[in-house]
């Protein structure tokens, strides 16, 4: 039985080699930056001012969007009592016309007249129980303003608004 078999490689499993080549090799993979591109791309500082300008902005928009959902909500519930009010008065007014035909019906001119004359024995007004009364004797007019004459500060009142209008 040989020892060596070329099935397999155990050069893969020498630390010296492996170390020596890990060690060129790594040299070969570093990229050397300048400053400048390091601090490109290094992860930019916060700034106090930016951060709360960023919250307050934010803040402002959830508040924006806040007031407008709720204005959107009070409208809808305004608009729904607004609805029941509508049909409340709608059925009020019906039952009002209703009753008013009904009331109407039931004490019409004729039978008031008839109820009058059979149950109260009351008859119509004759000619000669009819009395006209005046109430206007004409009209008169007094006057107010008295002949005295007027202090200065009348008449400076009178001048400004003779001026003015």
């Amino acid at each position: 039985m040989a020892l060596h078999n070329e099935a397999y490689d155990f050069s893969m499993f020498e630390p010296k080699r492996r170390e020596r080549e890990a060690s060129q090799t790594s040299k070969k993979n570093i990229i050397v930056l300048p400053e400048k591109e390091l601090q490109k791309n290094s992860r930019p500082k916060l700034h106090p001012f930016k951060m709360l300008s960023r919250f307050f902005c934010l803040a402002l928009i959830l508040g924006a969007l806040g007031t407008l959902v709720y204005g959107q909500v009070r409208l809808t519930e305004l608009t729904e009592e607004i609805n029941v009010a509508s049909q409340t008065l709608a059925e009020g007014q019906s039952l009002h016309t209703q009753l008013q035909m009904k009331t109407n019906a039931q004490l019409s001119l004729d039978d008031v007249e008839e109820y009058a004359r059979n149950t109260l024995g009351m008859r119509p007004a004759e000619q000669g129980q009819v009395e006209y009364i005046v109430l206007s004797e004409g009209d008169a007019g007094e006057v107010l303003i008295s002949g005295q004459e007027e202090n200065v500060f009348s008449a400076i009142w009178h001048w400004l608004e003779d001026l003015l209008s």
